[in-house]
């Protein structure tokens, strides 16, 4: 059985917010994109995500292919609540798993995705988090997902992203019409 996050739901929404300004959020070390790699290949099948605490995301208007005209995709979420409340950063546990619809309608694992409510981080430091070397991009509330304001960052561990391997869209990446 599928796993469905609506991140606009009151019941996620509830768990965000419960986390508190006051919550610290760690950066672990910064292993290379291999070390993603090993960590995330499990999640190739969806169902392995699902058994791992993953669920699919939508944004607030139940949409689950995200893309940005002009800009490109990201594609689908899988997001696992547990770890986007535990306010922590880990390379070996990306708070979202993202997949490319390919040319056949299938769903193939192209990034993880970190990510960190915006006040836990920045209750307690001076700067956005960076992991990897990059600083993560910030997400303004409101936003689509009906969300607090967030920190995130892309990893484009396994599909090309010709506009680098850390931006938030991938020009690659098309989400299916409708």
């Amino acid at each position: 059985m599928s796993r469905r996050i609506l991140f606009g739901s009151t019941v996620v929404a509830a768990a965000l917010l419960a986390t508190g300004a006051t919550a610290v959020a760690q950066a672990s070390s910064s292993p290379g994109l291999g070390t993603v790699r090993s960590a995330t290949a499990r999640f190739h099948s969806i169902a392995a995500a699902e058994q791992h605490g993953y669920g699919l995301l939508t944004d607030v208007n139940k949409i689950a292919c995200i893309d940005m005209p002009g800009m490109g995709g990201m594609g689908v979420h899988w997001a696992n609540p547990d770890l986007v409340v535990d306010k922590q950063i880990q390379a070996t546990r990306p708070e979202a798993l993202v997949y490319a619809p390919a040319d056949d309608g299938t769903l193939v694992l192209a990034a993880a995705e970190y990510v960190v409510l915006k006040a836990d981080w920045d209750g307690t430091h001076a700067q956005p988090p960076r992991l990897f070397g990059h600083t993560f991009d910030v997400t303004a509330a409101p936003n689509r997902y009906g969300l607090p304001a967030f920190y995130s960052l892309h990893a484009w561990a396994w599909k090309h992203n010709p506009a680098g391997r850390f931006a938030m869209w991938n020009p690659s990446v098309v989400c299916p019409a409708g």
